[in-house]
């Protein structure tokens, strides 16, 4: 029955094959007769091949198994001028904050994909010297199963996707780092499942659930300890034109203005120190680069209701901008954050803060775009007190930082 399936294809599609540029494989795949992998399957066995794209890479075209490997590393110098009445000693440090290999690849003709990320540096602890202390941790940690063309179902460990920023990979920031309202309003990397699917041109949702949220400590490298989880819903779209939105810098020079917005809602339902908590968590963005030109800005808000506990609704935004002087080599950069801390009553680093004022300015110089790139970066942070009288906290820093990704 299937090889009269297969004689009724072949005879239908021989106008077309006389029409287009397409394979056998190609058009039984399209009509739907044969899967990718048996399309694959069907063509002539290759050698494996070893390259660089992005990281060296293997291919077994004959099984459709797919391996590649990365170092990330990110090394500088800082010295931190810390505010007086912050009681903390300025600082001058050597520091190496990023220290990755990466295990990515494809199986079934890339109809599955995997990654096995750690970090040598990971998380950090304080020693007693009042110093931090590097400890290794795994990093993203997935398989990914593309069911078809459309959408694509993710299980493992990987970021939240609440924050453009936040989901940028750190070798494509403008900027030696995120900004304090960034890192204030993100959730961090969780485990748990994604559903990816493609509504159209440029337009992409996912739908995920996780353990829960590093308030509810839960988050990276830790299991669930509860039945109460994280929802998050994400939307993006090209606006204008088509652009990575997820590489700041318009390293590319890209001819056309393109412009791309994205929106993010979260919901998570935790216990935090015994107390139950609701927590709700909304961000938007939008990017758009032309010739050498990047601008940026995110918004954000989020409402958190602990039971029988005053609840806060801190709200921030950044806005952020980079030109090329020389086109994809000096880039002159800066970036203006702010949070409201809702009156001191917001958690973490907000508590007890009016607001938090961040303003940056940076150079860059690429040697290889974003695979080999310096940055140098001047920033300004002012934290307002909530107690009547205080005087505001101002730290200055200075940042010297080589990064590479190969």
């Amino acid at each position: 029955m299937r090889k009269t399936t297969i004689l009724a294809a072949l005879l239908f599609l021989v106008p077309a094959m006389s029409s287009q540029a397409k394979t056998l494989e190609d058009l039984l795949v399209e009509k739907g007769i044969i899967t990718k992998a048996e399309a694959q399957g069907a063509k002539t066995a290759a050698p494996a091949k070893v390259y660089w794209n992005k990281g060296t890479r293997v291919d077994f075209p004959d099984t459709g198994f797919s391996a590649g490997i990365n170092t990330f590393i990110q090394t500088g110098y800082s010295f931190t001028d810390n505010d007086k009445a912050s009681a903390k000693k300025n600082t001058s440090s050597f520091d190496v904050s990023k220290a990755r290999i990466i295990l990515s690849g494809t199986a079934l003709h890339e109809e599955f994909e995997y990654m096995v990320s750690g970090d040598l540096v990971g998380s950090t602890t304080t020693n007693s010297g009042g110093g931090t202390t590097s400890n290794p941790a795994m990093v993203d940690t997935y398989v990914k199963w593309k069911a078809c063309d459309y959408a694509a179902l993710t299980l493992g460990q990987f970021k939240s996707n609440i924050g453009r920023s936040f989901n940028t990979d750190d070798q494509s920031l403008m900027f030696a780092d995120r900004s304090a309202t960034s890192n204030y309003f993100s959730l961090g990397r969780m485990g748990g499942g994604k559903l990816t699917s493609k509504l159209g041109k440029g337009v992409v949702t996912n739908l995920a659930i996780y353990n829960g949220a590093p308030q509810t400590g839960e988050g990276q490298n830790s299991s669930g300890i509860d039945t109460k989880q994280t929802i998050v819903l994400d939307l993006r779209a090209n606006v204008l034109g088509t652009i990575d939105e997820f590489t700041e810098s318009d390293v590319d020079y890209t001819e056309e203005l393109g412009v791309s917005a994205g929106a993010a809602y979260a919901y998570t339902d935790g216990t935090i120190n015994g107390v139950t908590t609701d927590m709700h968590n909304v961000t938007a963005d939008v990017i758009a680069k032309q010739q050498g030109l990047s601008v940026a800005a995110e918004f954000f808000y989020q409402d958190f209701k602990p039971d029988q506990l005053e609840s806060s609704s801190p709200l921030g935004a950044y806005v952020q901008a980079g030109y090329f002087l020389e086109p994809k080599k000096w880039e002159v950069a800066l970036r203006w954050g702010y949070t409201d801390c809702d009156d001191g009553k917001a958690y973490g680093s907000c508590s007890g803060y009016n607001s938090v004022n961040q303003a940056t300015a940076g150079i860059n110089y690429y040697w290889w775009k974003n695979h080999l790139k310096a940055q140098l970066n001047y920033d300004h942070l002012s934290q307002d007190p909530h107690a009547s009288g205080a005087s505001s906290i101002d730290t200055n820093r200075w940042l010297l930082q080589l990064s590479s990704y190969f």
